[in-house]
């Protein structure tokens, strides 16, 4: 079987990339034992695409006319495939080229994953059965279809074509296995439904159902494809699920629900949705290309691997500056969530990984949260991509800072006065108003600096669009919460480079208990202080600097809470945590920080305690601790160990949840 992992695309030319596709559609419509997976064909498809668009693949769809054995027959309407798109993006775009609104009606169906079929009717009686073959000619197999399942040896009076797919369903291709011996066995159900159908002597054919998927008629008065699915019920065949949607937007929602719901139970394989215009005049305008229709295409599911290829990678400016590397892939399914973009980390990982545009590579979600390109599985387009030289926001040129690339703009690059404001009110729990709320109220000049929240008045939210009275009132009063802060949450929530939440405590409980204390720190004091070298206290001097008006516009704004750091409940204990929380992880790092505890991302022989509460889980750290002896305990044990205590079970009070933490 080929893999991505298996060629050299660096280095294959065109001409020999289209002739290894040509032989992989010949095993896959002739012999139903594939040569390689379809996201392996898919993904070379697409760079054959790029390289050589005008390849005679792309002029043909089916097969070749191999010799199959069977009898040949020219269609009676061309039987085209359709194109594709793998993204709400790509979808719009598609019929926006088209001159096709995103208002217009359309009919979505499940793209079966199997064979494509005419079958032929003159006056309602049964003519042939053939094939998609190469869109022109194809297999002559009627002597199988007339034993399928879901068949229909008459159409009434019409004349024309009714187009189906031929599946095996997932029940069918079990009890079909079980008749197999091991070595005959088919591996999955469409490499059955291709098998069964090309068999001479027409065995197994009853393990094959057809699903009626269009109809094609000369006579037929036909003016929407609603009617098609009417007249196809008529006839007596099963169409396959067919959904109006009046717009684009109903057909996304109608995607995400099958991706996320209804493809794993149903009953026979599907790879996307295909999505028609119901109107058939508009249809027939747009005609066709390369045998495939305009007016329609398939919504392809994403396929489930760790292997994708990178199709474009944008430039993000940080709230500290930091230029990161994203990169737009193919979207694929992993460990359960749709994929459409990875992280790069930076751009000496690029350099050092050598990647680029095009190149196929290996994805994780560590964690199980953050896509992370982990290596380039193979080499599309040659050397590394190359570095941005201005930020990507502001375009001050940029500074080289260890790995990092870095905006030095501190105080004027809107990406970084953007981020700050939104890091203010994540850093101060401030709900209900969300990012993109944020960066509207940035982009009317409501908002420049984190104190001008303190001055949002009610009318600001009536003139921001999707926000709303009642909206407003509850973000002003979680405004309003927050007008009395500690030392600490007021320099924590200016988000001064290098100055950490864990530093800003130290620094307080070593004396530096005010703001102008703080304000005025020096390098000596700093680099006097155990754990601040001269480097890093020069970065948080610096940092303290650039932040001045952040933090004047917080001051000016709030008054000073008192806030007792000295306690010292868990003292030189530290704690590592896995596993779900009754409250955000955050809440419960600060518990443990706020009480003298010491936070470790993994488990050692030097570990005081692993918090989880579910002591059967299987998680890596929950083995670790138990093989080393770490004590497990659980969120409750902990609340006991600071004094604090938490509602019973089974009780739903969320003050005094959230009192646990504030």
């Amino acid at each position: 079987m080929i893999t991505l992992d298996s060629l050299n695309l660096e280095t294959m030319s065109p001409s020999k990339l289209g002739e290894l596709l040509v032989e992989a559609k010949k095993a896959y419509y002739t012999t139903g034992k594939p040569i390689m997976d379809d996201h392996t064909y898919d993904t070379l498809e697409e760079i054959l695409k790029k390289k050589a668009p005008y390849h005679r693949l792309f002029s043909k769809v089916g097969n070749d006319n191999f010799d199959t054995a069977f009898p040949k027959k020219k269609h009676s309407f061309i039987m085209g495939s359709q194109n594709k798109v793998t993204s709400y993006e790509e979808l719009l775009k598609y019929f926006q080229l088209k001159g096709v609104g995103a208002k217009t009606q359309f009919l979505v169906q499940p793209k079966c994953d199997g064979i494509s079929l005419e079958i032929e009717f003159d006056d309602g009686h049964l003519v042939d059965a053939i094939t998609r073959g190469d869109g022109r000619v194809g297999d002559l197999i009627t002597q199988n279809v007339v034993l399928m399942k879901q068949f229909s040896a008459t159409a009434k009076d019409f004349t024309g074509s009714v187009r189906c797919e031929i599946v095996v369903t997932q029940k069918d291709f079990e009890k079909l296995n079980q008749l197999l011996p091991e070595e005959e066995q088919y591996s999955n159900p469409r490499n059955a439904a291709s098998g069964i159908s090309q068999r001479l002597d027409s065995k197994y054919s009853e393990f094959c159902s057809l699903y009626a998927v269009d109809l094609l008629s000369k006579e037929a008065d036909l003016n929407s494809e609603s009617q098609k699915v009417s007249l196809l019920k008529d006839f007596g065949f099963t169409p396959v699920e067919s959904i109006v949607c009046q717009n684009l937007e109903e057909v996304e929602k109608v995607y995400q629900d099958f991706l996320t719901h209804k493809r794993d139970d149903y009953p026979y394989d599907i790879d996307g949705l295909v999505i028609k215009i119901s109107d058939l005049e508009s249809q027939s305008q747009l005609g066709f290309k390369n045998l495939r229709p305009k007016g329609q295409v398939a919504y392809k599911f994403p396929p489930d691997t760790s292997h994708t290829r990178i199709l474009e990678v944008s430039w993000e400016t940080g709230p500290m500056g930091t230029i990161t590397p994203v990169a737009k892939v193919e979207p694929i399914k992993l460990s359960g969530a749709l994929i459409t973009y990875a992280s790069l980390a930076n751009f000496e990982l690029i350099k050092e990984k050598n990647i680029n545009i095009d190149d196929i590579v290996t994805i994780s979600r560590r964690g199980d949260v953050i896509p992370h390109i982990d290596s380039v599985l193979t080499k599309v387009t040659k050397g590394h991509l190359s570095a941005p030289k201005t930020c990507p926001s502001c375009h001050t040129p940029l500074v080289k800072d260890n790995k990092f690339l870095r905006c030095p703009n501190i105080q004027n690059c809107p990406a970084q006065k953007l981020g700050v404001l939104q890091l203010f009110c994540k850093s101060l729990d401030i709900k209900g108003i969300s990012d993109k709320t944020i960066q509207k109220f940035y982009e009317v000049g409501k908002l420049s600096l984190p104190g001008d929240f303190y001055n949002l008045k009610l009318s600001d939210f009536l003139t921001i669009e999707g926000l709303g009275e009642k909206s407003g009132r509850n973000i002003l009063k979680q405004i309003d919460d927050k007008r009395e802060l500690t030392l600490l949450q007021i320099f924590n929530s200016a988000q001064i480079p290098h100055f950490s939440r864990k530093r800003v405590k130290q620094v307080i409980s070593l004396g530096f208990d005010t703001p102008q204390k703080i304000l005025d720190l020096s390098v000596s004091d700093l680099s006097s202080l155990p754990g601040f070298k001269e480097t890093l206290s020069k970065k948080i001097v610096d940092g303290i600097s650039a932040r001045l008006p952040v933090i004047n516009s917080i001051l000016e704004n709030v008054s000073l809470k008192d806030q007792n750091l000295s306690s010292q409940k868990l003292k030189d204990l530290s704690f590592v945590i896995t596993g779900s929380l009754s409250q955000p992880r955050k809440d419960f790092e600060k518990l443990i920080e706020d009480n003298g505890g010491l936070l470790r991302s993994s488990i050692s022989k030097d570990t005081s305690y692993l918090i989880s509460n579910d002591t059967t889980s299987s998680s890596s750290k929950l083995s670790k601790a138990k093989s080393l002896n770490v004590p497990i305990i659980s969120e409750d044990k902990l609340l006991e160990m600071i004094g604090q205590k938490k509602n019973k079970v089974g009780e739903s009070n969320q003050e005094t949840q959230a009192s646990l933490f504030t």
